[in-house]
C-alpha cells in the first residue's frame, strides 16, 4: 500500500496525466510534468517515437551546470537510456539558461527517443537533472512508469 501511495501523486495538466513520484529532489522542488503524447499514465511509448518531457522545478539553490541522467528501472536494475545531449545548459530545446538562479523557476524540456530496438516492456523511469555544482545534487528527480510497444 505504501508503494501505491508513493506513485499517487497524480499530475494533471491538460489533457495530459501522468503519474509520478519525486525520488530525491533536493535542490529543486518538481512544480509540474508533462509529457507528449502521453493522455494516460503509465505513458505507452511507442517504439522509433521521439517523447517530450517537460519538467516545471522551482530551484533551492544557484547552479552554474545542469546534466540529465535517465535510466529505465527493470527488477531493480537500472539501464541508461540515452539522451541526444544530457547538458541542459548547452541543449537548446532544453529551455534551460544557466547559471541558474536561487528561487527561481525553470521549464526543463528534453526529447526521449525510443529506440525500435527496446523490447516490449513495462518499466519504470527514473529522470533526474543534476546540478554539477553542488556535487551531484538533483534539482529534481522524478520515477514514472511507462511501457514500450511496438
Amino acid at each position: 500500500m505504501k508503494t501505491l501511495a508513493l506513485f499517487a501523486a497524480l499530475l494533471v495538466i491538460g489533457e495530459c496525466a501522468i503519474t509520478y513520484k519525486d525520488c530525491g529532489s533536493v535542490a529543486g522542488k518538481i512544480t509540474g510534468i508533462t509529457v507528449s503524447n502521453c493522455t494516460t499514465s503509465p505513458c505507452q511509448l511507442k517504439k522509433g517515437g521521439n517523447y517530450t518531457v517537460n519538467v516545471t522545478f522551482a530551484t533551492k539553490e544557484a547552479s552554474d551546470n545542469a546534466f540529465a541522467y535517465v535510466k529505465g528501472i527493470l527488477d531493480g536494475i537500472a539501464v541508461p537510456f540515452p539522451l541526444p545531449n544530457p547538458d541542459a545548459c548547452m541543449d537548446p530545446k532544453s529551455q534551460i539558461k544557466c547559471p541558474l538562479k536561487n528561487n527561481q523557476t525553470y521549464l526543463y524540456s528534453a526529447t526521449l527517443p525510443v529506440s525500435k530496438e527496446y523490447p516490449d516492456v513495462k518499466v519504470v523511469v527514473k529522470w533526474e537533472l543534476q546540478d554539477a555544482k553542488t556535487n551531484g545534487k538533483d534539482l529534481f528527480c522524478f520515477e514514472t512508469p511507462i511501457v514500450v510497444v511496438g
